[in-house]
């Protein structure tokens, strides 16, 4: 009988813009590593694989894996398995790590997600690299452009108003004013978030490009369920899917149609049937404000076309029925590899009970998303539930 693969141990670092950075890639890895193991109870010997991610284009594949590994403290000939899935690696780290242990391949994996944007010194230009180079790519389109085709498509179809997307965005910073690892909270100045930066996207709907790390222990249940002293979060179902990427192709930027697919899967892995009321908290990658309403209709949680009437009533806030994005989201903390998995990280602590964000009372199922690409092509989805050992 094959075991449950669980999340054990969870390893934050604080947040900060890479300019202010006082740690090396190195170090940030390794202390996310060492606040990792140290909550899950176990100790580096106990490690059969270690999966980290790094992003081709900002890094040079597997590059990451080569000089991060020999700094985090591992016995000899502890494996090394080096992740870059664009966009999304950060996301397919604890998933790739459920499916070692489930096949039986591994009983403790240790995830580690670096942050990626301390390298390019022009980080525009990279991204641009990801654009199709006789169709797109002599048009310079940076991150922010392309992610201002989504908001100015679903505004157009559903009528949603500048207003709403800037409640959404001050709901996030707010939240991020209780994530001590955040890096932009509603510190952030009225007349810096009202500047304009690609319509309909102004500064305070953006996310920041953040430095930090974030490591996760994942284990078989009957393994690391007793040595992590506090309830666990089982992974029951992790999804990914791809559409294609150049941005001619897509037929409706309002609303992100792959992921309706990838929902349904993973809601079928999960045995879930009604996802308004069987998730208990959220988190969604929205390094744009308005792409937690896009996904938020993809992921089944309301219909489409209203998720801004659910913000407007509280539900998705503090408190509500269905609160989303408690740590602020990816608007608020966006450190690349690190960002990838940090919703997965945020629900796992959510449902152990140890949020160091806002913490909802009794959470026992969550949902967590990323996405990365060109024109947000890749998704990964994980559902975790608590389990009390």
């Amino acid at each position: 009988m094959r075991d449950h693969a669980v999340i054990a141990g969870v390893g934050f670092t604080e947040a900060t813009s890479p300019r202010r950075q006082e740690l090396s890639k190195n170090e940030l890895c390794r202390l996310a590593v060492d606040r990792a193991l140290e909550h899950a109870g176990c100790d580096r010997r106990d490690i059969d694989v270690v999966i980290i991610g790094d992003i081709a284009g900002f890094e040079a594949s597997s590059v990451a894996a080569r000089t991060i590994a020999p700094a985090l403290g591992l016995p000899p000939y502890t494996t090394v398995l080096p992740i870059c899935t664009g966009g999304t690696t950060g996301g397919h780290l604890p998933n790739q790590a459920a499916a070692l242990i489930r096949a039986g391949f591994a009983q403790r994996v240790l995830c580690v997600a670096p942050n990626t944007f301390d390298g390019p010194v022009d980080l525009q230009a990279v991204i641009n690299t990801n654009s199709p180079m006789v169709m797109e790519q002599p048009l310079g389109m940076g991150a922010v452009h392309m992610g201002a085709f989504f908001p100015a498509a679903y505004q157009e179809r559903y009528g949603v108003t500048d207003a709403d997307f800037e409640l959404l965005a001050t709901k996030n910073r707010e939240n991020a004013d209780h994530n001590p690892f955040a890096h932009v909270t509603s510190a952030l100045s009225a007349e810096h978030a009202a500047r304009m930066v690609s319509t309909p996207l102004r500064l305070g709907m953006v996310c920041p490009v953040s430095s930090g790390a974030i490591a996760l222990v994942v284990g078989a249940e009957s393994v690391v369920g007793g040595q992590a002293g506090h309830p666990v979060a089982r992974i029951t179902a992790a999804q990914s899917i791809s559409d294609g990427y150049l941005g001619g192709k897509r037929r409706d930027f309002s609303t992100f149609e792959v992921v309706e697919v990838m929902a349904r899967r993973a809601y079928r892995e999960a045995q879930v049937v009604d996802p308004r009321s069987e998730f208990d908290v959220v988190e969604l990658f929205n390094p744009y404000a308005p792409m937690e309403f896009m996904l938020m209709e993809a992921f089944g949680l309301c219909p489409y076309g209203g998720a801004p009437e659910l913000l407007r009533k509280g539900v998705t806030r503090y408190g509500g029925d269905l609160p989303v994005n408690l740590s602020g989201g990816i608007q608020c903390t966006n450190p690349g590899v690190a960002g990838q998995i940090s919703p997965v990280a945020h629900i796992a602590t959510q449902l152990m009970g140890q949020a160091t964000a806002r913490q909802v009372e009794g959470a026992r199922r969550g949902l967590a998303h990323s996405t990365g690409g060109t024109f947000f092509q890749f998704h990964t989805a994980t559902v975790l539930e608590r389990v009390d050992l």
